[in-house]
């Protein structure tokens, strides 16, 4: 598939991500079993098409062979917000902290991404 695919898909990967999440930190500590289950779903959805397309994305630009660090740190950033998903559900006093932090974890892996640092 074409470089171009890859990119739209990993974007649109990312919008799903960060609406489950928002979705998720909304709904904590209310009785939206329906809504949470349904952003569960587009959490683990979107994380694994992330992930496809990135790993597609690198392939496209000849670095699946040796993976450069800024891209192993990107993948790093995924893997938190893979995991934020526990404290959301378990810790509802941390919402608001979470709240603030995620779009900073996702910000970080777009400057990764744009700027490739290292």
């Amino acid at each position: 598939m074409s470089y171009e695919f890859y990119k739209i898909l990993h974007i649109f990967s990312a919008i799903v991500l960060f609406t489950s999440l928002g979705t998720l930190a909304a709904s904590t500590g209310h009785d939206s079993g329906r809504l949470r289950r349904l952003a569960q779903i587009g959490h683990a959805i979107a994380l694994g098409l992330l992930f496809v397309a990135g790993f597609g994305l690198l392939a496209r630009l000849g670095m699946f062979g040796s993976i450069p660090v800024w891209a192993w740190t990107k993948i790093g950033l995924w893997l938190v917000l893979t995991l934020i998903v526990l404290p959301l559900r378990r810790q509802p006093g941390w919402v608001t902290a979470l709240w603030i932090s995620i779009p900073i974890v996702g910000g970080l892996a777009v400057w990764l991404a744009v700027q490739k640092p290292f």
